[in-house]
């Protein structure tokens, strides 16, 4: 008699290892001590955990969970939770049983089962107390007891119930044996074996992420862009994503269209806890959302949900409208009990992605959003978290308990076995296909692109994968120049054997031209960088530069350079652009595209100067830039300015703290969040991942008409770079960066800021303007509550005026760089800043595979801010949006 095949592998590699102590040895050669440990006992809940300790040269030590010995304790879990803590299943049993079509019997005699397994294949409860049962019971293997080897403390329990499900071959056909020697204990089986397949008969399972985590458009950082979140998934088998990292929720529109141009099987959707399914959240600040009333209004008013923790006193306190709850681990019991919908969050790649959920729809009904939600708000779903465990009510969580315990069914249903990596680096795209399956795979791996991206390579390419093996392909993408600047998505499929896995990711392409958006200088000679991106497959081609006088048709300038780049890399060159003062529109053309510029180039005046200067006595230069309106002081610390004084009215209108400490300087890990040295600075990341970086610094003209200092980096590869020009006499302060960042993703936003403190206090009598798409809006400083707004700019600038002490700020940049203007007005409220002041934060993003390139400028006088707006204006700096 052959025996059904069942997980052997991984129960003699568990019972090999119990109670061993080893001697590893690792890829360098050298040897790490390894233990095994185990703890099954109670603390303050009931524990079997079993663990891998290394010693590395005695001092590095470090934990691992067993995995294999943790696989098989959460079948015991699952079976207590099914209320048979002694049922142990052999795995693919209920596989089978799904599979093919088979007669029950309860307790049948030796002869009458013998005859039925001659005609097919049967289910049999037996008792092992009986002559027939006692025969099969008795074929069970030697390891069958790997409960008790591995001591698992529901095995002490004295009352414990034993129900074995196995299979044997007989004459050719399977026989399916549940056998226990307690009858309510095989009836309840049966009523498991009948729930899971009355569900799978019913039912099409989706298994999506709920909550999936990215910052795509945050200066926050985190692993991972949308695409590659859902390749990632995908690839476990889901087929649904709601994402909601902070300002997930502008990415609605675009995860959608990027699903309908790879026409993927893939329905996704946004929100922000606790709201979701919303129609847009085109009017959304989520910080100024103060009370749940509001998020419930909004929700109502967008046709959406919103949903609360279990344990909210707030919330329980008032009645509110709430359409369900957030599952977590600590409220199973509510979420399995209450009838009550809920939902759970899976959160960031970087902490992998362990929770799930599952959807169930009706065999007939197609997966879209509203099905979705349709599932979600019946409870229709179960929520499935790290280690296996389950949430949800009975009717759908129990039978997928018992589909877990099988494990083949469900591997198969979501073609686990097979798994599909994907990468891209620079214009090659990687597929890799491991085999996981017991027998050898043949397939076809298929790519599917967007319009502008191409390949010369076969899209179908016939794969044949040993079992446990691995193919990789590689496909050479070539963009067209409608694929730059965009986040091109790629689809990926593997079909073998009528299964098929699938997966995303993207190739994301810069402008083909990078330029200074938004530039000032001064006559006779500006400089001008100009860096491409060169798409195409020549190596030499040439960029012309036109400077055209605004309102005229003939350029002032022109100036043709050759550039030398591979195709899929980029070359950056310096122009130097002869001009008289006036106002200018740069023209840049290369490879069949074309970039614009906004320039204004002044007349050569007066005689400002900078000087190195140890302020603070710890070693580091500190650089003043001084001219009759404003002295500036620049920190190499973050590269950034700290002091920008307007002479007329002795007033730093930057917040400053430095060279004091935070006040919670000796926090755990203070340096790892926002820390107040003020000034203009960035959020590189969130909190800055340059804030404590001592910069390179050169000064690069220390006489004549401007002065000018140099700042820059390396992140590890990642180049950021700062010249501050201060110009004559005027306050202009100019800010250009450059950023050529090759291998930080997470870095996707940058956001330049001049923290502003107007006056000697800054207060109630402070008064913001920002040039919104609707009109002029002004904000007062509050001081009794920190508030925050995205804010959608008409024209490039924001002013504050200090009405107390008339002293006005003015900072101007290119509008239609940014993703949106960010004000933040900050209290001593703040966990990690407890000082007031107002933040002005232009949101733009970092391109990769060319350089970055963003100017800003600060202009503080005495007076009114409309003067200043009015100087900048005549100097051709303010910029006014074309997309808005």
């Amino acid at each position: 008699m052959k025996r059904f095949k069942h997980n052997d592998t991984l129960l003699s590699t568990v019972l090999a290892g119990l109670l061993v102590f080893v001697i590893s040895t690792t890829s360098e050669g050298q040897q790490a001590v390894k233990s095994e440990v185990q703890f099954n006992g109670y603390t303050n809940h009931w524990h079997d955990t079993y663990d891998e300790l290394y010693r590395y040269g005695n001092l590095f030590k470090i934990a691992c969970p067993q995995v294999e010995k943790s696989f098989l304790q959460s079948k015991v879990d699952i079976a207590e939770e099914l209320g048979i803590p002694g049922l142990l299943m052999e795995e693919g049993f209920l596989k089978g049983l799904l599979s093919e079509s088979y007669t029950t019997f309860d307790l049948p005699g030796e002869d009458e089962l013998k005859r039925a397994s001659s005609r097919g294949d049967v289910l049999a409860f037996m008792d092992p107390g009986t002559e027939a049962g006692a025969k099969l019971a008795a074929e069970l293997p030697a390891d069958w007891e790997w409960p008790r080897l591995l001591s698992s403390h529901q095995y002490g329990a004295p009352d414990l119930k034993r129900v074995d499900l196995f299979t044997l071959e007989r004459e050719g056909n399977t026989l399916y044996v549940v056998s226990s020697a307690d009858a309510d204990t095989r009836n309840a089986v049966k009523m498991l074996i009948e729930a899971a397949a009355g569900l799978v008969e019913k039912y099409k399972l989706h298994k999506g992420w709920f909550g999936a985590y990215t910052l795509e458009n945050s200066v926050t950082c985190t692993k991972g862009h949308p695409l590659e979140v859902i390749g990632t998934g995908m690839n476990e088998g889901n087929s649904w994503f709601v994402f909601d990292g902070y300002m997930d929720f502008m990415l609605k529109d675009e995860l959608t269209g990027w699903m309908n141009e790879l026409d993927l099987p893939v329905v996704t959707d946004v929100g922000w806890f606790p709201i979701y399914g919303c129609k847009d959240y085109d009017d959304l600040q989520v910080q100024q959302m103060y009370e749940k009333e509001m998020w419930i209004e909004y929700a109502a008013r967008k046709g959406g949900y919103v949903f609360r923790r279990v344990w909210d006193e707030a919330a329980d306190s008032v009645e509110l409208a709430y359409d369900g709850y957030l599952a977590i681990e600590g409220n199973k019991e509510q979420i399995d009990d209450w009838d009550v919908p809920f939902i759970l969050k899976t959160g960031r790649l970087d902490n992998h992605a362990m929770n799930s959920m599952v959807l169930f729809l009706e065999k007939d009904q197609e997966l879209t959003r509203e099905s979705m939600w349709g599932a979600i708000m019946d409870r229709r779903t179960v929520g499935v978290l790290e280690m296996g465990k389950m949430v949800g009510p009975a009717a759908f969580r129990n039978p997928m308990q018992m589909l877990l315990l099988d494990r083949v069914y469900l591997e198969d249903y979501f073609s686990d076995r097979i798994d599909l990596k994907t990468e891209v680096s620079g214009n090659d795209l990687a597929v890799t296909v491991r085999n996981f399956c017991e027998k050898a795979l043949y397939g076809d791996v298929e790519i599917t692109l967007p319009d502008g991206i191409t390949t010369d390579d076969p899209v179908l390419i016939p794969l044949d994968i040993p079992v446990n093996g691995a193919k990789v392909v590689h496909f050479t993408l070539q963009a067209g120049k409608e694929a730059m600047n965009r986040t091109n998505p790629l689809g990926v499929t593997f079909s073998a054997e009528g299964k098929i896995k699938r997966s995303a990711t993207m190739l994301d392409l810069p402008p083909a031209i990078s330029v200074h958006s938004l530039l000032y200088g001064q006559a006779p000679r500006v400089n001008y960088p100009v860096s491409i991106h060169n798409f195409t497959g020549q190596t030499s081609f040439p960029v012309e530069v036109q400077v055209i006088p605004n309102g005229k048709k003939r350029p002032k300038y022109k100036e043709t350079k050759t550039y030398q780049a591979a195709t899929g890399s980029y070359q950056e060159q310096q122009f130097d652009l002869e001009l008289p003062p006036g106002d200018y529109t740069v023209k840049v053309a290369a490879l069949g595209v074309e970039a614009t510029s906004q320039l204004g180039v002044g007349k050569a005046n007066g005689k400002p100067q900078v000087v190195e200067v140890d302020l603070d006595g710890d070693g580091v230069n500190e650089y003043r830039m001084e001219n009759d309106s404003v002295q500036v002081t620049l920190l190499a610390n973050g590269a950034r300015v700290i002091e920008y004084i307007v002479k007329s009215r002795n007033d730093n209108v930057l917040y400053k703290w430095w060279p004091e400490k935070a006040l919670d300087h000796n926090e755990p890990f203070r340096l790892r969040y926002f820390y107040p040295y003020g000034g203009f600075e960035d959020f590189l990341g969130q909190p800055s991942v340059e804030t404590h970086r001592v910069y390179n610094v050169e000064i690069l003209q220390d006489e004549g008409a401007f002065v000018s200092v140099k700042m820059w980096s390396d992140y590890f590869g990642n180049r950021l770079e700062k010249i501050f020009t201060l110009y004559g006499n005027s306050p202009l302060l100019e800010v250009r960066f450059a950023l050529d960042f090759k291998n930080f993703p997470e870095t996707n936003m940058l956001a330049p800021q001049p923290i502003l403190a107007l006056g000697e206090k800054h207060w109630s009598e402070d008064l913001f303007i920002t040039p919104q798409v609707g009109g002029l809006t002004e904000h007062r400083m509050k001081i009794d509550t920190m508030f925050g707004e995205a804010i959608y700019l008409k024209e490039g600038w924001n002013a504050g005026y200090d009405t107390r002490e008339d002293v006005s700020f003015v900072g101007a940049y290119p509008v239609d760089q940014l993703l949106f203007l960010h004000m933040w007005m900050n209290t001593d409220q703040n966990w990690d800043s407890h000082h007031y002041y107002t933040e002005f934060q232009p949101w733009l993003f970092i391109d990769r595979r060319n350089t970055t390139y963003f100017t800003f400028y600060l202009w503080g006088a005495g007076g009114s801010w409309e003067r200043g707006v009015e100087d900048l204006r005549s100097r051709n700096l303010i910029s006014v949006s074309k997309k808005r």
